[in-house]
């Protein structure tokens, strides 16, 4: 019988065989990467899935300040498509807040007492637009990674990782569930590359549903009368309709920066202008030199200025080389 017949296959068959063993592991391989979901893709699904879930968690929420730290533990419930009821576990002098947003308002309450204020809401339309912009701010500002793959509370997530193309800016690590697509945990950091909070759930339980009206009964009936303590605008222009005294404006910005939205506050006397590039912010509040503005300086080191009988504040996490160029273009 020949060398290389069928009945004794010489080195030509066993090339063919290796050959062969190749190309289908190849194939397999192109079969894997082709069934790959991109990054912007899973970012997209995860926002997406914020408005459209079920959910109740416990979150811990780490925060890094300059010469201190300190950690808040929320209980939150989400009911898509706008309903979020969240009260604060820890720590103890937070313990009786209560927020309930219902896509309409968001209402922030001291349980056991009167006080409560009404602010826009986070699920609304308008809000969601904000979110779906940010994103797509990210995906033209900042190079996104797909990291290896790890596991939080025993569910398979990917990894993401968020860095700035332009320097000077701050970066987000995010761990997404692989089969919900909730961001189970995220690591912020700012412009240094500094860690500055930490957000991750230690408990999370899908599909559950609950009745809505249960919500209702930790807040007195007073707030149903729905005074504003802000308002939110998505352009300058709505935004001078409504108001009677002049706002200005930044004509500087940093690169892959541009007006967010502007939020009116403190009985229609004060204005807050919010500009990003996705990720980072930049805020600048003007408001009468009587107003003392709280509850937004902590952790930060603002630029602070008086100007025609109205007070300045300027903050963002960028170089304060960059901030000082943005107060000086401001008219």
């Amino acid at each position: 019988m020949k060398k290389g017949s069928c009945m004794n296959p010489g080195k030509g068959f066993q090339k063919v065989l290796q050959c062969l063993f190749v190309l289908i592991i190849l194939s397999g391989g192109m079969t894997s990467a082709l069934l790959a979901i991109e990054p912007k893709e899973i970012l997209t699904r995860s926002l997406e899935a914020q408005f459209g879930l079920d959910f109740e968690g416990i979150k811990k929420t780490e925060f890094r300040l300059p010469g201190r730290s300190y950690t808040t533990t929320t209980r939150i419930i989400r009911q898509e498509p706008d309903f979020t009821y969240t009260t604060t576990l820890a720590p103890a002098r937070l313990k009786r807040l209560v927020i309930l947003d219902d896509g309409k308002f968001r209402i922030k309450h001291i349980r056991g007492s009167n006080k409560f204020g009404f602010f826009p809401s986070l699920n609304s339309p308008e809000a969601k637009e904000i979110k779906r912009k940010s994103l797509n701010l990210i995906f033209i500002n900042y190079k996104i990674s797909k990291l290896l793959d790890g596991y939080i509370l025993a569910r398979p997530v990917y990894v993401i990782s968020l860095i700035p193309k332009h320097s000077g800016n701050p970066r987000r690590k995010v761990w997404i569930d692989k089969k919900m697509y909730l961001p189970l945990k995220e690591e912020d950091y700012n412009w240094r590359g500094e860690l500055i909070s930490s957000s991750f759930y230690t408990e999370i339980h899908f599909d559950k549903r609950f009745s809505k009206e249960k919500f209702y009964r930790d807040f007195p009936q007073r707030p149903r009368k729905k005074v504003f303590s802000q308002e939110r605008f998505l352009s300058l222009k709505d935004l001078r309709r409504k108001i009677r005294f002049p706002v200005s404006s930044a004509h500087y910005l940093p690169p892959s920066y541009e007006f967010q939205e502007a939020v009116l506050f403190s009985k229609e006397r004060a204005v807050k202008l919010t500009y990003t590039n996705g990720l980072g912010v930049i805020c600048l509040f003007q408001m009468p030199s009587n107003i003392k503005l709280r509850g937004h300086l902590e952790g930060a080191h603002p630029l602070v200025w008086e100007k025609g009988g109205r007070t300045f504040l300027l903050m963002a996490d960028i170089s304060r080389k960059e901030l000082i160029k943005i107060k000086q273009s401001v008219k």
